[in-house]
């Protein structure tokens, strides 16, 4: 077996397993390679996870379906023409490394280890192209709401950021048809498609399936979310940024083993999924602020561009203000006795 992170022999095609070699072979590079595996890694509409299955499959399962969700759009985030196809790369990357987080203790923690560092670095490059869209479009409908002098103040702002996205995307481009990004795909291909690979030996009478694993896992990130009820009501946004992470985090934990746990998990989803959008405002709301700030520091800034950008910024604080101030409800949804009692009826089901 070729190690992970090394070149193969077979650089030229892609190899499918016994019996299913494509004729003629596909070269291995960028978005070719990416079409390749999504064949391999075809899967139903769902993981598919079910209550008995062993920790480490239902893991290869979550993998799987996420990463063949996140080589779909890879031919699109690089034609560029639709910013959706970023923020679906995005997410779906997001998840892989969720779902290596999550089950990644079934598995060789070099493995782990090795893939999760992978993963930062592609979603570092996705997030430089997407946290940009988000915030031209928080810009474009503040220009859009203001008068005709603010529009032509922020308008030189557009340009920048827009800019700065473009030289963003390629750099995103480079990346995703680059020889790193093919031994990425190859080598997560591999793991996840192959029953038993990297999977740690199970000590005798060890947690090792959905159904004895799952509770404390998911109860674990319920822990990390709830640890923030002292200081969320008058929480600044750092601290609001943090617990934004960790609802995210349980979110995912909560969807990968979502199917057994049905009908009680979608709901429970819903309201985590409330609470994070929340927080997700004013996080981009603050951010955007925040590049805003950054461009008063020129000093031969003209002075209408810079009463257009500190009106953005009054503006973008307000928002984000009272973004703070309402967060109860949204809060609360995730830690009434109402949602503990559906989680632990929800986990008792399986």
């Amino acid at each position: 077996m070729t190690t992970l992170g090394e070149p193969r022999p077979d650089e030229g095609s892609v190899q499918t397993g016994p019996g299913m070699d494509l004729e003629p072979p596909v070269p291995v590079s960028g978005a070719g390679v990416a079409y390749v595996a999504i064949e391999h890694l075809a899967v139903s509409g769902t993981p598919e996870v079910a209550a008995t299955d062993g920790w480490a499959d239902a893991g290869g399962k979550v993998l799987r379906f996420h990463l063949s969700r996140m080589l779909a759009r890879v031919a699109g985030t690089v034609a560029g023409e639709d910013p959706e196809e970023v923020h679906a790369m995005r997410v779906a990357a997001r998840r892989v490394r969720a779902a290596w987080r999550v089950f990644g203790p079934a598995f060789e923690r070099s493995i782990v280890r090795d893939q999760l560092s992978r993963l930062r670095i592609l979603g570092r490059d996705l997030g430089a192209v997407r946290d940009l869209d988000v915030q031209l479009s928080i810009l474009g409908a503040a220009r859009s709401r203001g008068s005709k002098r603010d529009r032509a103040g922020l308008t030189p702002l557009v340009e920048a950021w827009s800019a700065e996205r473009a030289i963003n995307h390629s750099k995103l481009v480079d990346r995703l048809t680059s020889r790193w990004f093919t031994t990425f795909v190859m080598d997560h291909e591999h793991l996840v498609a192959m029953p038993g690979e990297a999977v740690k030996p199970v000590a005798a009478h060890a947690p090792s399936s959905v159904r004895t694993r799952a509770p404390s896992v998911i109860w674990e990130s319920y822990q990390a979310v709830r640890s923030f009820e002292d200081v969320v009501g008058d929480a600044d946004v750092s601290t609001l940024h943090d617990l934004r992470i960790a609802t995210k985090w349980l979110r995912y934990t909560l969807e990968f083993v979502r199917e057994p746990m049905e009908p009680r998990a979608t709901e429970l989803i819903r309201r985590v999924v409330v609470l994070q959008d929340h927080l997700g405002d004013i996080h981009d709301l603050h951010a955007t602020a925040a590049r805003a700030r950054a461009s008063l520091e020129r000093a031969d800034l003209p002075s209408g561009e810079r009463a257009a950008i500190c009106g953005l910024l009054i503006n973008a604080d307000a928002r984000v203000e009272r973004l703070q101030r309402r967060s109860g409800p949204a809060w609360r949804g995730v830690v009434d006795t109402d949602f503990r009692r559906g989680m632990g009826r929800a986990l008792a089901s399986l």
